[in-house]
């Protein structure tokens, strides 16, 4: 698969030709496979199928940085990281890369983001520290994934622009996982109140994470405040980005 080659990073961040450069890579941006290394790790993307594919292929940066260092503030050897919705794997090659010892428990129902995510953390060598889900989490029974352009947005709530694509197995968190998580990403696209919150009414507060990432983007749409709830079992909100809540469990 031929790259194509890029405008240099100055040229990307003009004001005036920002917006174009970016649309015009849009347009033509590889299908893939295509590998990059960005900020010394292997990605193996399909810029033209996702957007967080496209974002480190185009911009050759990784996002939600941020993000990322408040969960390895919350991590260490040892730990389990619970990603539900973890697309093409930014979160745990990244932290697995950064905190030997720390293990992951993902979640991605999509077949060709899981496929990605692996070959994402086949290359890095962290593949043996990973496991790989192929349920999406919630109520317990089948539920169909609806699919968009951008591979990322697929949820299994219908949404504008959304098609109806694969039935997928869904079952709740607290029957997925042997170990307690010590800090959880979710990012299910309006699907967080009912993945999420359940764990903490089917578990002791001791096998509850110190951290929570959740994306916020949807809030709309949840039936129950994902928020509040945690705010009631004594999390506190830590920060806020334009897409996620980073929250922390208060010390007793």
């Amino acid at each position: 698969m031929i790259d194509l080659p890029h405008p240099p990073r100055w040229l990307r961040r003009a004001p005036l030709v920002r917006e174009r450069l970016r649309r015009f890579a849009k347009r033509h941006a590889p299908r893939g496979p295509v590998t990059r290394t960005v900020e010394g790790l292997a990605w193996r993307l399909a810029p033209a199928d996702n957007k967080v594919d496209f974002d480190i292929w185009y911009k050759e940066r990784l996002d939600e940085a941020a993000e990322r260092a408040f969960l390895a503030r919350h991590l260490k050897a040892g730990d389990v990281f619970v990603d539900i919705g973890a697309n093409i794997g930014l979160y745990p090659v990244t932290l697995l890369a950064a905190i030997p010892g720390l293990k992951a428990v993902t979640f991605e129902p999509l077949e060709r983001l899981r496929r990605r995510q692996l070959d994402n953390l086949a290359l890095n060598g962290l593949l043996e520290r990973v496991s790989i889900r192929a349920e999406a989490v919630g109520p317990t029974g089948r539920l169909t994934l609806h699919e968009s352009r951008n591979a990322g947005r697929s949820s299994l709530l219908p949404f504008e622009g959304g098609e109806a694509g694969p039935s997928v197995e869904v079952r709740p968190l607290s029957e997925l996982l042997d170990e307690a998580p010590a800090a959880i990403k979710i990012d299910v696209e309006g699907f967080e109140d009912k993945a999420l919150l359940p764990y903490f009414e089917e578990t002791a507060a001791d096998r509850w994470p110190r951290a929570v990432v959740i994306e916020t983007l949807h809030r709309a749409v949840w039936d129950r405040d994902c928020l509040q709830e945690l705010f009631q079992r004594g999390y506190e909100l830590m920060e806020q980005t334009d897409e996620n809540a980073l929250i922390a469990r208060r010390s007793n």
